[in-house]
């Protein structure tokens, strides 16, 4: 069989994190796994074939931990989290954190799965939470405003101060160079990309909103925390908020259909684009969604690659 540890196109090459024994992480985001739905940008009729695709690319592969950025179901309905639970066979272990679609909003009257059932699958350590793949440290955080009995009544994102003091007794006890914060909502620089687009391509959607990302940018920037992953706009970008550089994962649900998967060693992290579906796949997708804004942005982000090249 074909080695296919260092398989998949380069997106980029980074100087952190680092770490002292080689580690590989995949990092996935947005499955919107539908259980009754089909078409949309967001393609809801193959979110399962997606799934079962990004299980086999990472199971193919020597990977020490599993990271899902969020939005793992279409509505958050336990339903779609029972499926997410059957398809989703990873070899190595799964930590996840919560996206706006998986928690309850106040305008959206579905049932959906209680909070402390979300933390208790996908957070073992609860949320937010640290744990250790090899020789990194993930650090989840929750950015849904919901909370157990209240429903959120924005998908903006939000951390709150008592996360945020959290954060900052676990970076300053934690070895910070092999460190990386993980959170659904994107910080500002991201969005500010979304909006640079605007002059050039015919984008016609508002930037998802984060309603307070200062306290945590100054907090990562102070801590020098070397890479923050974040999903929820669906294209592959790498921006920097003042001193906090970001990645952000592509979607398996929408165009491009890819995880990433992150080699990191003492030079620091390269990052890999893994496609989830063939070429039929993608012409599909783009058909569904050459009309949104993101799927137009995906398109812009990946003709550019390796979008950083740190190394020498």
């Amino acid at each position: 069989m074909a080695d296919r540890r260092h398989s998949g196109q380069v997106l980029a090459r980074l100087d952190g994190p680092t770490a002292a024994d080689p580690t590989r992480l995949a990092v996935l985001s947005d499955v919107h796994l539908a259980t009754d739905a089909t078409g949309t940008w967001k393609v809801f009729h193959r979110t399962e074939r997606h799934l079962r695709a990004a299980v086999s690319a990472v199971n193919e592969r020597d990977v020490d931990g599993v990271v899902v950025a969020g939005d793992l179901t279409k509505n958050g309905a336990p339903a779609e989290f029972d499926l997410f639970d059957d398809l989703a066979a990873f070899d190595p272990p799964l930590v996840a954190v919560p996206g706006n679609h998986d928690f309850p909003t106040t305008f959206d009257e579905r049932a959906s799965l209680p909070i402390p059932s979300f933390v208790e699958r996908y957070t073992p350590e609860g949320l937010p939470f640290r744990v250790r793949f090899g020789d990194v440290a993930v650090i989840g955080l929750d950015s849904h405003a919901a909370e157990p009995g209240s429903p959120a009544e924005t998908w903006d994102g939000r951390i709150d101060a008592e996360q945020l003091m959290w954060l900052d007794e676990t970076l300053t006890d934690a070895s910070v160079d092999s460190a990386l914060v993980v959170i659904h909502h994107n910080l500002p620089a991201t969005g500010a990309l979304y909006e640079r687009y605007r002059a050039e391509l015919p984008m016609q959607g508002a930037v998802p909103g984060f309603t307070n990302p200062e306290p945590l940018v100054e907090l990562l920037a102070r801590h020098a925390v070397p890479l923050v992953v974040t999903g929820h706009l669906h294209f592959p970008a790498i921006e920097r908020s003042g001193d906090v550089r970001e990645l952000t994962v592509p979607a398996v649900s929408s165009f491009p259909h890819a995880l990433l998967v992150l080699e990191v060693d003492e030079r620091g992290t390269t990052v890999r684009s893994l496609p989830l579906t063939d070429g039929d796949g993608m012409v599909e997708s783009i058909a569904h969604g050459y009309e949104k804004d993101r799927v137009l942005l995906s398109a812009a982000q990946l003709a550019t690659f390796p979008l950083v090249e740190d190394f020498e």
